[in-house]
């Protein structure tokens, strides 16, 4: 993976998935998708939208950290997040 300042590693994400932030899902040419006050929130509704259709772009977690989650980080995390729940997981 190329060093991006904003990007962190699957490990570093996992540590705070739960953490509260303002994260924000961005679909095509910058438009909001939806806003989560968690990294987890962002992730299961990232794969709704994109069940539902919609591109999803990136998560980001804003204003001072900048954290930029993309497509293939955001399945990784999803499969990250699936092994560890004890049995399905229901996002309201």
């Amino acid at each position: 993976m190329e060093d991006i300042p904003n990007r962190r590693t699957d490990e570093q994400l996992e540590v705070i998935l739960a953490e509260t932030g303002h994260w924000v899902v961005y679909g095509k040419r910058g438009q909001v998708l939806f806003t989560a006050p968690t990294l987890r929130r962002a992730l299961d509704k990232s794969v709704q939208l994109s069940a539902s259709g919609a591109v999803v772009i990136a998560i980001c977690r804003l204003p001072s950290d900048n954290i930029i989650v993309f497509p293939e980080q955001i399945e990784r995390m999803q499969k990250i997040i699936a092994g560890r729940d004890p049995g399905p997981h229901n996002a309201a």
